[in-house]
């Protein structure tokens, strides 16, 4: 193959490399990053049944809860060494609340599920603008600047804004809190003249808009996330369906729902009317 080198000359190369001087590591933990992060790898450890992988998100999920929040509640920018370097922008906000929704999923610990709805609300309060729609990047307590500005374009990264609406929509269907899914939509018909003018630099945020489009679908998952049920319920792709996984009284998506005669049980709805809860795989398929 060009320009491929044999093991001696590989090896030659790396020692004379060696004695020159090493440059700097950045190797801080970006809340933001770590967010993204944290959910392709709860999807993927749910999808390949990866039990490692889980724990790894698991893991992933406490650091973020834990070294990078605030004492005030919100999520820290990043971590190095044991110091933090201040609070965080919109992107850390949105980017760890989707992957806390994900990592929800994947184990069915409701307490994922309320961890995001908080964060999504701290970026409310620090973030929104009420004026105009949409999420200022930096919080409104920060620095003092001329103007605040907006991220807006999903390139390389979904923005903050397209992140909340996303989140946003998926929160507001699993609390039925219609001020919720307002505020998402009010963000995307911000977003929207971009997204029409220049679509291939706003991905995200068109599977947003399309997750609004959609007819509500949610499913209620009660009991193991692993059992046969849960499992046939979540195997397919589903972007317009919104999940939550109890029993939990503190989730309204989930408020009265129970094993089946001690099964677990799924429970598809729309707009909070559901079907009759499923036990068994194939009953997934029977309509009505």
């Amino acid at each position: 193959m060009r320009g491929e080198l044999d093991a001696e000359t590989r090896a030659q190369l790396l020692a004379r490399r060696a004695e020159r001087p090493q440059p700097f590591r950045d190797d801080k933990a970006i809340a933001s990053w770590n967010g993204l992060a944290l959910a392709g790898l709860a999807e993927a450890a749910r999808r390949l049944e990866r039990p490692d992988w889980l724990a790894v998100a698991e893991r992933l999920g406490a650091f973020l809860l834990g070294p990078l929040r605030g004492d005030d509640g919100r999520v820290l920018r990043s971590i190095r060494d044991g110091r933090v370097s201040g609070a965080g922008f919109l992107d850390d906000h949105a980017n760890v609340a989707h992957g806390l929704l994900e990592l929800h999923v994947a184990t069915g610990d409701v307490q994922w599920l309320l961890e995001a709805r908080r964060i999504a609300d701290v970026a409310i309060d620090l973030f929104a603008d009420e004026e105009r729609g949409g999420f200022f990047l930096a919080p409104r307590d920060g620095e003092v600047l001329a103007a605040r500005s907006k991220d807006l374009d999903d390139d390389p990264t979904p923005s903050g804004n397209s992140m909340m609406a996303s989140i946003l929509l998926r929160l507001g269907r699993i609390w039925g809190d219609d001020a919720l899914v307002e505020r998402a939509e009010g963000t995307l018909r911000l977003l929207a003249p971009a997204m029409q003018r220049v679509p291939r630099a706003f991905a995200w945020a068109l599977c947003a808009l399309d997750l609004g489009l959609a007819p509500p679908r949610e499913l209620a998952i009660v009991g193991d996330v692993r059992s046969e049920v849960a499992r046939a319920a979540l195997r397919e792709f589903a972007p317009r369906a919104v999940v939550a996984v109890g029993p939990s009284e503190q989730v309204p998506l989930l408020a009265g729902k129970g094993l089946v005669d001690g099964r677990d049980a799924v429970y598809v709805c729309e707009r909070f009317a559901c079907r009759a809860p499923a036990t068994r795989a194939e009953d997934l398929a029977r309509p009505g």
